[in-house]
């Protein structure tokens, strides 16, 4: 090869070579990020996208139900079963009981100021009121004893109205629970009716099956309410099936 040649050769190298580093230069460093195992990977400097935190519902839970709902016999309200499930939910606990009332039945005449207390069909305007993003319906042994088929009739129209005027809410109804009186025989057929209702409202039925029945140690004297260690029991119960829906 001739000194022309090679001088020729050798600046081409050069200019290649020039143009090599240039454009080495003129692209973005790959970046080296930790994966969930320890190694190392490359991305192009992307920031990786944060998962996103579950949210707790915004609005109160509204508890809707009889004296057991009220807690009437807790020592303070803290106690009330109704105050643990709201804590054990992470919500507010807004607590519509009234003593004696059914889905059915109202209140003695007084007992609510100058009125009787409202049945649970009466009392769907105050459920909605509270605006709730979680309802949760207990109650129904105080109908034992009326017409069958009208507390049939109430239990239907309370829980289709609250789902239709709470579309986005979750709500639940708990079969009725009894005390320590003999249990009436009408107590099947009146959970079979709470049942029917929610599976025909698109509500949820809860089973907690019956914590207090045969329990005169979860009792205040007089075996019709219970005590804080009743409402303990009642709470980890309606928890306990909230939570098997939850994960189902």
């Amino acid at each position: 090869m001739n000194d022309r040649l090679k001088n020729g050769a050798l600046a081409g190298l050069l200019v290649l070579t020039l143009v090599l580093v240039g454009f080495s230069l003129r692209t973005p460093a790959m970046q080296s990020v930790g994966t969930a195992d320890g190694s190392a990977s490359s991305t192009g400097g992307a920031t990786p996208t944060p998962s996103p935190t579950p949210t707790r519902p915004r609005g109160p839970v509204v508890f809707l139900g009889d004296s057991v709902t009220e807690g009437t016999s807790a020592s303070n309200p803290a106690k009330r079963w109704t105050a643990l499930v709201a804590a054990e939910l992470g919500q507010t606990e807004v607590n519509l009981g009234h003593a004696r009332t059914g889905y059915l039945r109202r209140g003695p005449e007084g007992s609510c100021g100058s009125e009787p207390c409202p049945s649970f069909a009466q009392s769907v305007a105050d459920v909605v009121a509270a605006k709730p993003s979680t309802v949760v319906v207990t109650g129904g042994g105080n109908d034992t004893g009326l017409p069958a088929g009208e507390v049939s009739a109430a239990v239907s129209t309370t829980l289709t109205s609250l789902r239709k005027a709470l579309p986005d809410a979750r709500i639940y109804v708990v079969n009725p629970w009894w005390d320590l009186r003999e249990v009436p025989d009408s107590l099947a057929s009146l959970t079979a009716s709470v049942q029917a209702a929610a599976k025909a409202a698109g509500v949820v039925a809860l089973d907690t099956k019956q914590p207090l029945v045969g329990q005169p140690d979860l009792m205040v004297p007089g075996g019709t309410n219970p005590n804080d260690a009743g409402h303990a029991a009642l709470a980890k119960a309606v928890a306990a099936a909230i939570g098997q829906q939850s994960n189902a």
